[in-house]
């Protein structure tokens, strides 16, 4: 299990990587598109159930109309994109804090949370693409954001073997504790300051530069929590089978599907962009 794990983990590295250091915009954005409609095939599985023509007709109207409007998002649309995703993101945490599982969804319910999942996908996409596009280093800025994620969760995830006390969300994943979270932040806080010493904060001053980076892991937890909820209550431990030892596809982009609306918003009110 471990070694197929490795495995499918070097093969998606060597994809994205490549694809996002290698080549341009428009190969990202096909990457980007097939990402966000294996992610929303997973997502209606997890709220509408294994209906195949829900999944697709979704999958297929959000995949056409990501290439329609990329033409049309500019600095403005992104930005209002972003700042959008924020507070949905904000208003997603406080419902966690009030959280309590059920099991029993009503349909509405689960419909309401596919359209607000699809957005949020909608969101994050757009954003990544706009990064690519948008800046000369478009392509190392946005390996740093997902390098935000990753560090986080290696970091949270050894420190809370380590050090693990205190759950953070118990009702939600018991696996996560408030020592990990802490643990992943300073990995990241180290990580934040090498990559400034390489790149000097692509025109960014450190404390900024630090602070957005943080901010930007711990929004990645919310991502990552927010999809836990959803598989508790579809009764699904992996949002998918698609990538062998790891799950589905969804299980691997839900904390960058958080990340990036903070990130971007917090470029734009620092004058980055």
């Amino acid at each position: 299990m471990l070694k197929q794990r490795v495995i499918t983990a070097i093969l998606l590295a060597l994809v994205v990587v490549s694809t996002i250091i290698m080549l341009d915009s428009f190969y990202v954005s096909v990457l980007l598109g097939l990402i966000m409609f294996i992610s929303i095939l997973e997502l209606v599985s997890m709220t509408l159930g294994r209906n195949k023509a829900a999944q697709w007709t979704v999958a297929a109207i959000m995949l056409v109309g990501f290439f329609l409007a990329l033409p049309e998002m500019g600095i403005r649309a992104v930005f209002y994109h972003s700042f959008i995703g924020v507070l949905l993101w904000m208003l997603i945490l406080l419902f966690m804090l009030s959280y309590k599982y059920s099991g029993q969804w009503s349909g509405p319910r689960r419909t309401l949370t596919l359209i607000f999942s699809v957005i949020l996908i909608w969101i994050c996409v757009h954003g990544l693409v706009f990064i690519h596009k948008h800046f000369s280093e478009g392509g190392w800025i946005l390996m740093y954001l997902l390098t935000l994620v990753w560090v986080a969760d290696i970091g949270a995830y050894f420190s809370g073997k380590k050090f693990g006390r205190r759950k953070l969300a118990a009702g939600i994943s018991p696996g996560k504790t408030v020592e990990g979270v802490i643990g992943g932040l300073a990995f990241n806080a180290a990580w934040i300051s090498i990559v400034f010493l390489l790149t000097q904060g692509w025109g960014l001053q450190y404390v900024p530069f630090l602070i957005l980076g943080l901010v930007t892991s711990a929004f990645s937890v919310i991502g990552d929590l927010f999809e836990s909820i959803l598989k508790r209550e579809a009764g699904l431990k992996d949002s998918g089978k698609i990538l062998p030892g790891h799950g589905g596809l969804l299980d691997r982009i839900d904390s960058v599907i958080a990340a990036t609306p903070v990130y971007l918003s917090g470029l734009y009110l620092l004058g980055a962009v």
